[in-house]
């Protein structure tokens, strides 16, 4: 069974599920993304066909770019943005991540290309990573005149590790991110979604009620603080949002030029 959304698209079978984020070329995060990411995700609890999930990204380009400027607050097209979200920046992007990390079943990212932002957030949320060897995994958010990724990255790598992606932008490859710990398995390339089946499909083998038990075990142990430091990321990235050179960064960034800080 296929499910096509307008930014993804969803395939069941076999008791695996396979959703694919779908919105050329990059795959970029809109308000359309985090919502249906949000639906499919939380539908998983009460489906008892689905026992594993992959997560994977359309297109040659990336897995997924990070979020779509165009849709933050104070950057372009806010007319249609709840006035929830107005009100509390970055809720319903954080009400999606916790939907993917809080999924019933097991869920795996099978990641081929670029992670960025909030390519690298989803990866981050998801249970276990499979990557090609083109993979490359980055929080470009400091070029862009954004904050964000810390709270996963800090999971992912670790602090020093973490410093350095969110103070440069720096790409990660796939091997070093398996080299610390965060990676499962690197691949050869165009060989990441076969292995995330695979593994999804060892899974959804054992006993569904215990996978379940399992994963709500290992969520109750590392405790909700993810979420909490995710929010307290909006936060500052509100506060950098304040200042002219948060809106240089953007501007700089769309039309491909060197930014001019000013300080204020």
């Amino acid at each position: 069974m296929t499910e096509t959304y307008q930014t993804l698209t969803v395939e069941c079978a076999d008791d695996i599920a396979v959703v694919t984020l779908d919105r050329p070329p990059v795959n970029a995060v809109n308000l359309r993304m985090q919502r249906e990411l949000r639906e499919v995700f939380e539908s998983f609890d009460e489906d008892r066909s689905v026992r594993a999930v992959v997560i994977a990204g359309a297109g040659e380009r990336a897995f997924c770019g990070g979020i779509d400027l165009k849709e933050m607050p104070g950057r372009g097209l806010e007319k249609d943005t709840p006035l929830k979200s107005r009100l509390n920046p970055g809720w319903e992007w954080r009400r999606a991540q916790h939907a993917i990390r809080h999924c019933a079943v097991p869920v795996i990212a099978a990641v081929e290309r670029p992670a960025i932002g909030a390519g690298f957030g989803i990866v981050g949320m998801s249970d276990l990573i499979i990557a090609s060897e083109r993979a490359t995994f980055a929080l470009t958010e400091i070029n862009v005149g954004l904050l964000g990724g810390a709270s996963k990255a800090l999971h992912l790598v670790g602090p020093h590790k973490a410093r350095m992606m969110m103070f440069t932008g720096r790409p990660q490859t796939a091997a070093e991110l398996y080299r610390l710990g965060a990676i499962e398995r690197v691949v050869p390339d165009g060989q990441a979604l076969d292995a995330a089946k695979e593994l999804a499909r060892e899974i959804a083998s054992k006993s569904p009620i215990a996978v379940r038990l399992a994963k709500e075990s290992v969520l109750r142990i590392e405790t909700e603080v993810i979420e909490e430091q995710y929010r307290t990321e909006w936060d500052y990235t509100n506060r950098l949002g304040g200042f002219e050179d948060s809106a240089e960064a953007t501007a700089a960034f769309f039309e491909k030029r060197e930014a001019e800080w000013k300080w204020r």
